[in-house]
């Protein structure tokens, strides 16, 4: 339920985009019923050998000071995985050869690193 909220266009909306790279993606949105703000982070790697990329997503809640400071470049995209500390994030995970994403809930901080 959660991720489909996310994933709906009346759900959650982009606020701002703060990397948009082919590979590394990283972006401050909000909820649009109760004005939540969240960090999104999706990585995805190339699978040069079969051709299919792992992909793998998160989405953390933060505090508007959180997302201020990420659009003010006060704290940058590598760090957000340090605010997953005694909060709960949804996790999508999509290795290559995976049929279909693995969607679950987890705590606690997170790494983050970019794509290739």
């Amino acid at each position: 339920m959660a991720e489909a909220h996310h994933r709906s266009r009346d759900g959650v909306r982009l606020e701002t985009m703060i990397r948009d790279d082919s590979h590394f993606i990283v972006s401050v949105k909000r909820c649009g019923l109760c004005s939540q703000a969240f960090v999104s982070v999706f990585t995805e790697f190339v699978d040069w050998a079969s051709s299919q990329d792992a992909q793998y997503r998160t989405v953390l809640p933060i505090t508007d000071a959180e997302a201020d400071d990420l659009v003010a470049g006060r704290l940058s995209p590598h760090q957000v995985g340090a605010l997953g500390n005694g909060r709960r994030h949804l996790q999508s995970d999509w290795p290559s050869g995976a049929k279909e994403p693995s969607v679950y809930w987890r705590s606690g901080a997170f790494g983050v690193h970019e794509g290739h």
